[in-house]
């Protein structure tokens, strides 16, 4: 009886019934109020939720309006720089700086360093011009026959030309050979012949009458010049190159200081070569001529 009753007494501490009301409803009303509960719970982060969406555009609208707003505080303040500046220059126009206003200045000169830059900068060259009073043609190949003195240039392999230059007034101790082509649409072009390579004639300098003659080459007799009776050849002073524009010039070399003019021999340097033409003191000028640069 002890041990049945302990364990009437067990079951009924383990498994105690709910109490239920009247109407037999006490845990469906549990369970409304449990779920009202969670209901009135819910319900603010539901309408949290239906308010995000209206929320969220608001602060990216803002942006548009302050770009807005700064380019039209932009484009008046442009407004105004322009409509200032034409009194602004006129002012300047009418009252400009004096000197003492200028020298006071960090860079009071209104060339901006011009003046400075000028001294750097080396002058123009200027050179007086010899034309030729003595032109005569030889030929190693017809090393006897005399042609005289004359105005026709003829430069070939086997064909020399003799010129004598007067040496201009004392200067600068630097002279040069120049070749002045015809201008290209003068009538003058057509009265030059040139064949094959022109672009290397020699310039040598002739220092005396013969091996055995060392007088001045002033007294030389073109009339009777041979290649037979050719003078000494010094020096190379240049090449010249009769294809180059506007003009062609030797490297400078010393001035004959003690001789009144300069005599020299027009060679080809070439195999393929020939110049041919009538060097005439006309105007438009073309030829050859002695330079000397003027101090």
């Amino acid at each position: 009886m002890s041990m049945s009753s302990s364990k009437a007494k067990s079951s009924s501490s383990q498994y105690a019934p709910l109490p239920l009301h009247d109407d037999g409803e006490g845990s469906s009303a549990t369970l409304e109020k449990r779920s009202s509960s969670e209901d009135d719970h819910s319900a603010p982060l539901l309408e949290a939720e239906d308010n995000l969406p209206a929320l969220a555009p608001s602060k990216p609208s803002q942006l548009p309006k302050l770009v807005l707003y700064f380019s039209f505080a932009l484009a008046l303040l442009s407004a105004v720089n322009i409509a200032l500046l034409p009194p602004t220059l006129s002012k300047y126009r009418a009252y400009p700086f004096s000197d003492s206003e200028l020298e006071a200045l960090p860079y009071g000169d209104a060339r901006l360093g011009l003046d400075k830059a000028a001294s750097f900068i080396p002058p123009p060259q200027v050179y007086h011009r010899s034309w030729p009073d003595r032109i005569a043609r030889v030929s190693r190949k017809l090393k006897n026959a005399v042609w005289g003195q004359g105005v026709q240039v003829y430069v070939t392999v086997e064909d020399s030309t003799i010129m004598r230059f007067p040496i201009p007034s004392t200067d600068a101790n630097a002279c040069g050979l120049s070749w002045q082509p015809p201008p290209e649409f003068s009538a003058h072009a057509k009265d030059l012949t040139t064949k094959g390579d022109v672009t290397e004639i020699e310039v040598w300098q002739l220092i005396a009458p013969s091996a055995t003659d060392s007088s001045s080459m002033d007294g030389l007799d073109y009339d009777t010049l041979s290649y037979s009776t050719l003078p000494v050849r010094g020096e190379l002073l240049g090449v010249l190159d009769l294809t180059a524009t506007p003009n062609s010039t030797t490297l400078e070399f010393a001035c004959p200081s003690e001789a009144e003019s300069l005599v020299v021999e027009m060679r080809c340097q070439r195999v393929a070569c020939h110049v041919d033409f009538m060097q005439i003191d006309i105007v438009p000028r073309f030829g050859f001529e002695l330079v000397r640069r003027r101090e």
